[in-house]
């Protein structure tokens, strides 16, 4: 037969669990809704990008690191370069070996012959590899780093 004292003593153990469980659920939650938090920044800031890539703002953005990247290298002046910001190097770095000296804020310069990774805070080109722009097919993969 149970005692009153019993009773009460497994009561407050059994609450005990229960504010431990609650407090481990919140925890798990606070971590999955800051991870979500994270996600949903980043996806804003490639739908920006996308949505703004051919601004005159991002053009003379362009044109101001083509020029930046010309005074350390020869770039053919009949062609222009396209030019875009990392801003997820984890996921480039997954992809593609290239990646690995940039950090995300730093410019990817493509040419028809090669792709340049530029350092604008430190001013200096981070790696320089040969590529083949061809007409993308629908369903083709890219041969520009990162790409697939």
């Amino acid at each position: 037969m149970d005692t009153p004292g019993s009773t009460a003593s497994l009561g407050r153990m059994l609450l005990i669990i229960l504010v431990i469980a609650l407090v481990a659920l919140a925890g798990t939650l606070e971590v999955k809704r800051r991870v979500a938090e994270q996600q949903l920044q980043q996806l804003t800031m490639r739908l920006e990008q996308l949505q703004t890539g051919g601004s005159s703002e991002n053009r003379a953005e362009a044109q101001r690191v083509i020029n930046k990247v010309k005074k350390l290298m020869k770039i053919n002046e009949e062609v222009t370069p396209t030019v875009a910001t990392i801003v997820d190097v984890a996921a480039l770095r997954q992809r593609n070996p290239f990646y690995n000296k940039a950090e995300n804020g730093d410019f990817l310069v493509v040419t028809p012959d090669r792709a340049i990774l530029y350092n604008e805070k430190k001013n200096i080109i981070l790696d320089v590899v040969p590529v083949q722009i061809q007409p993308v097919k629908p369903g083709a993969q890219s041969s520009v780093p990162g790409q697939k």
